[in-house]
């Protein structure tokens, strides 16, 4: 059971179960003390940092949340302090990459659909929704219609 009055300020074993739900395992012998000052939290801060391995619900792999990471995203970042990744550093990668080209294909679709765009940048925001396809993102139809108009728009410019 956790410390009422110190949240595990003195032992990270009494560090309230919340701060690493989900976790498959702790290893208490990599604890390193928390700058708590640093840290946005409510009522109990995290006093300690302390490798936890979970499972990612993306490939499902396991993976560690590290002690550097958890200093970097609840000192450096400012992540509240009972967030936790959901997904391993890889996936995580490949989220923020897809995430990206969608943000790319939303922001510059409009300026390419007009006849006289470049076709360069036609031909971009095609290889952007490939890449989209490629990485497994569910895109509405709109986008692959989006996608023929601009191949035939590229093919009578050639």
């Amino acid at each position: 059971m956790f410390d009422l009055l110190g949240f595990g300020k003195s032992d990270p074993r009494k560090m309230p179960g919340h701060l690493f739900f989900g976790s498959l395992h702790l290893d208490y012998s990599t604890a390193v003390k928390a700058d708590t000052s640093k840290q946005n939290f409510s009522v109990c801060p995290r006093h300690w940092y302390i490798n936890a391995a979970f499972r990612c619900g993306r490939c499902k792999k396991t993976f560690v949340f590290t002690v550097d990471e958890q200093r970097f995203w609840y000192e450096e970042l400012g992540f509240w302090i009972d967030a936790q990744p959901r997904e391993c550093e890889n996936c995580r990668r490949e989220l923020r990459e897809v995430k990206t080209l969608r943000q790319e294909y939303d922001r510059d679709l409009a300026g390419v659909l007009v006849k006289n765009a470049p076709i360069e940048n036609k031909q971009r925001i095609v290889e952007v929704i490939d890449s989209l396809d490629a990485a497994g993102v569910r895109l509405p139809e709109k986008i692959y219609d989006n996608r023929r108009i601009l191949m035939k728009q590229i093919a009578v410019k050639k």
